[in-house]
């Protein structure tokens, strides 16, 4: 799911579209099925903000400080992220698909709301010398595939 080629957004879109898929499947009452995708989301949410964590981020930081907090801030909302996750990692176990609908349209809405704001502030952001460095970025992301996981996950 961690495509580098569009390296800017990598690939946001194909995380809702999983969450979609998980919550397809919970509504069919394929709650093995929506628990496999579940977990897959998060592997791969997992990565992809450890790569912005431990690479962009500090990138765009390095060549432009932190205007405003920008950054500051879409960290912190991937605590948030992080937080709705773990929340809906409980309430997956219980099969109870009213409570995992109630439970999935807040990180659904949050998600886009990063993701929205994230690409804004990185195309804003996004000068001549960071594009200058598109390979050497790349090969950080897919370096970090191998890492261990820093941030906090409770789950």
């Amino acid at each position: 799911m961690n495509n580098t080629s569009n390296w800017l957004v990598h690939d946001h879109r194909q995380y809702d579209i999983s969450l979609d898929e998980c919550e397809m499947a919970a509504d069919l009452g394929e709650w093995k099925n929506a628990k496999r995708l579940f977990e897959n989301f998060v592997m791969d949410l997992k990565l992809h903000m450890q790569m912005e964590d431990e690479v962009l981020y500090p990138l765009f930081i390095n060549e432009n400080g932190d205007p405003e907090g920008m950054i500051s801030h879409l960290s912190e909302e991937h605590d948030y992220l992080v937080h709705l996750v773990n929340d809906l990692s409980y309430i997956i176990k219980s099969n109870d698909f009213d409570h995992f609908l109630e439970s999935i349209e807040p990180l659904h809405t949050a998600m886009k709301l990063h993701n929205e704001h994230e690409e804004k502030v990185f195309l804003n952001m996004a000068n001549q010398s960071i594009l200058m460095q598109r390979d050497l970025i790349i090969e950080r992301l897919k370096a970090m595939q191998n890492k261990q996981v820093r941030r906090d996950w409770d789950f």
